[in-house]
């Protein structure tokens, strides 16, 4: 018996109780916000294939798996792919309904005719033209993420002040475009085009390490912000 009273058992519940408050304080046992990020192409499909030969799909996952890595303590993190295959696009929707998704990220590298242009793009669904032909529904498209519209613009306003302070780009655009990756999403949902591939000098940043782990920094800024409003 110990001199203060407490048996084996009671001491063996106080170390209990210490791991499990040392489990929540890391986020264990909490509920997380699920982020869906889905790297771009995969496969068959390379996506843009820069002048040295980076491919697009490859630049997508490399950046998705580092914002896992980073995003790994504060959200769960589920990836609509995490190798080398192809994924249509439905196919990446509704996993992403699956997963149950708080918001919905898609990755991708640019590219383009000029070799000069340098530019980080956001896009989001636009709204949608066209009456209502039934409840959750648009003629001639699918409206199941027409509700989620006003939080995906919200979003990509939110990631544009941590992107913005990358070096190396001419700025960070933001536009609503037919986006076919946001079609029936229930979440918010952004596409992020980190650069562009068919600038020589960014294709050279794009396959370093270190330079996409500032970018994923950036991205995960963002999210973050924007889950903590």
């Amino acid at each position: 018996m110990l001199k203060n009273g407490r048996g084996p058992q009671a001491v063996a519940l106080v170390s209990a109780c210490v791991m499990v408050l040392m489990l929540a304080g890391a986020g264990y046992g909490a509920t997380r916000p699920v982020v869906v990020l889905d790297p771009g192409h995969g496969g068959e499909d390379a996506g843009v294939t820069g002048s040295y030969g980076t491919r697009e799909k490859d630049v997508a996952l490399a950046l998705a798996l580092e914002l896992k890595r980073q995003l790994g303590l504060s959200c769960d993190v589920r990836l609509t792919r995490e190798s080398d295959r192809g994924v249509s696009v439905m196919r990446r929707v509704e996993l992403a309904n699956s997963f149950h998704g708080d918001l919905f990220v898609s990755l991708h590298a640019g590219g383009g005719l000029s070799r000069d242009a340098n530019r980080i793009a956001l896009f989001v669904q636009r709204e949608p033209k066209g009456r209502a032909t039934a409840p959750g529904r648009v003629e001639g498209w699918d409206g199941g993420h027409r509700p989620h519209i006003p939080e995906s613009q919200a979003l990509a306003t939110v990631l544009q002040r941590p992107l913005a302070l990358l070096d190396g780009y001419d700025g960070v655009d933001y536009s609503g475009v037919p986006l076919g990756v946001a079609k029936g999403a229930g979440m918010p949902a952004v596409l992020i085009e980190v650069g562009n591939l068919t600038n020589p000098r960014e294709e050279g940043r794009l396959e370093s390490p270190e330079h996409l782990r500032r970018v994923a920094s950036a991205v995960a800024a963002g999210i973050e912000a924007f889950l903590q409003r």
